[in-house]
């Protein structure tokens, strides 16, 4: 494998770099341009990119599916921050991408940066393997404005240290909060004034790396390597045109690529970033709906629910956004899309989407593209029956709920954070003053078996009926009872023990209205 030689950061390049039929994929790595050719496996990494090809070491890998965080770097992608799991990635997708790594963080050289000082200074890094993940992820997370401890501590899932601990690593990262303790602000003001730090250019301040911007490559490319095709893809005609001329060969649609790190992906044919497409970003409210473009980042969606939650109609959203912090870990959730979440869910019934049962509880539709102008709507539950073959998920639409809704969505795993479900469910049911349900609930549970959605049987004996009396609830535990028949595949718990769980979050709902 090969790749163009490295070249000096040039801020005034040629025009050839900017000819939109260039057949190249460009970005920096700590300000150093990287040119990949078709010399390169478009299965490539880019974790070996930079790794076995800039001879970047600091960066690690050890899970190869996003859990353990080793291979954390930070992106500026369209002048956004983010953290990143470089082992998730193919580098095929990060033309324009603005990438830090540990060594352009900081080192010896050059003066370390205060993440870096803090966390050696405060004991927490033993063996170090973790610590390069640990400081990029806390990096991209310095970089917004009025950070907390909550939100510190709440942003490792996705890390996994094995010699030193936790707490050592958090105290140090904490103590750059702006809610940080006397004590703990005064350590990190002492270490800040002990290393020599590396110092903005500009303020003569210990550097943040803020100050840096990235023009934006909304370009499209045409590469082949070998006998694999690779379009990078700006528009939704051009997306279809691709489709149109490629009509037998296999393909993948890369957003983030996360679901790598669940199932693995085998070759196709043709490989098509559908990243800087406009249409699949939009974010558009009414008082009817909220509705989402596909390619929407789990990270986004989380801040839009959050950001429209406290409308008329809208309360729900605070109950999903909850449930959105329990899915994954947040370099995943940076990349990872609502799309492409769902057609992990399209493929594999089997797995227990989080989106998929939130969306389904709140009654949301698909907007389903068969071509530029055929848009076609489907409930989720139908989505799972259609051949999605050309065909791409557009948007997300959420209805607004009334006040005689109650939705709530549920989520137990193995550990508080960056696991999958053993089981999750999700509630929504219409209430009048009694307690009568006015219509049929929606009663959904995932990690059951691989075509289980609704308790059907259970919706319709509720119907009507008042779900304050306690005869009418336990005749209810037993209708569900008698339809959740969970099915026994390894390495899932037992289905005793997930019918168990099911039915207890069923009467953790109901004693929300006790």
């Amino acid at each position: 494998m090969s790749y163009n030689c490295k070249l000096k950061m040039d801020h005034h390049r040629n025009q050839d770099s900017h000819d939109p039929s260039k057949n190249t994929i460009e970005f920096t790595i700590n300000d150093v341009v990287y040119k990949v050719d078709d010399n390169l496996t478009p299965q490539t990494s880019l974790n070996v990119f930079i790794r076995d090809h800039a001879n970047l070491r600091g960066t690690k890998a050890m899970c190869h599916e996003g859990g353990c965080g080793a291979c954390i770097i930070t992106a500026n992608i369209n002048d956004e921050i983010l953290a990143v799991n470089s082992c998730l990635v193919p580098v095929i997708i990060c033309n324009g991408w603005k990438i830090t790594t540990i060594e352009g963080l900081g080192n010896k050289k050059k003066g370390y940066h205060k993440i870096q000082a803090v966390l050696a200074e405060m004991n927490g890094s033993q063996c170090g393997f973790c610590s390069p993940g640990m400081v990029m992820n806390m990096y991209s997370l310095f970089q917004k404005n009025n950070l907390t401890m909550k939100e510190v501590e709440n942003s490792f899932g996705g890390n996994i240290c094995r010699c030193t601990g936790y707490r050592s690593i958090l105290d140090g990262f904490k103590g750059l909060a702006i809610d940080a303790e006397p004590d703990l602000a005064k350590k990190i003001q002492d270490i800040e004034e002990l290393y020599e730090l590396k110092k903005c250019p500009k303020t003569d301040k210990a550097c943040n790396n803020k100050c840096k911007k990235l023009k934006s490559h909304k370009k499209s490319i045409n590469m082949k390597f070998g006998n694999t095709k690779f379009y990078k893809t700006t528009s939704i005609n051009e997306l279809f045109s691709i489709f149109n001329e490629n009509k037998n060969l296999s393909y993948i649609l890369n957003g983030g690529n996360t679901a790598h790190g669940v199932y693995r992906i085998e070759k196709p044919n043709m490989y098509i970033d559908i990243n800087d497409i406009n249409d699949l970003h939009n974010i558009k409210k009414t008082n009817s709906s909220l509705t989402l473009g596909g390619n929407v980042t789990l990270t986004i969606a989380k801040k839009t629910f959050i950001k429209f939650s406290k409308d008329q109609g809208f309360q729900h959203l605070q109950h999903m956004a909850n449930h959105v912090d329990l899915i994954a870990s947040v370099p995943v959730r940076n990349i990872g899309t609502l799309a492409g979440n769902l057609m992990i869910k399209h493929k594999h019934h089997e797995f227990p989407s989080d989106l998929f049962l939130m969306l389904e509880t709140a009654g949301a539709e698909l907007h389903i593209l068969n071509s530029p102008l055929e848009k076609n709507t489907f409930n989720l539950i139908d989505f799972l029956k259609i051949n999605m073959k050309h065909k791409i998920i557009y948007s997300i639409v959420i209805p607004a709920l009334k006040s005689e809704h109650e939705y709530r969505s549920y989520k137990i795993m193995p550990r508080s954070q960056n696991a999958h479900a053993h089981v999750n469910a999700g509630f929504l049911v219409k209430l009048n003053n009694e307690g009568v349900l006015l219509e049929r609930p929606n009663l959904i549970f995932g990690g059951i078996k691989h075509d289980f959605q609704h308790a059907l049987a259970t919706e319709i004996f509720l119907t009507g009926k008042c779900i304050f009396d306690e005869n009418v609830f336990k005749e209810a535990i037993k209708v569900l009872d008698s339809e959740l028949k969970p099915d026994h595949i390894l390495p899932d718990y037992s289905p005793k023990f997930r019918m168990t769980l099911a039915e207890g979050l069923f009467y953790k709902f109901k004693t929300k209205f006790i």
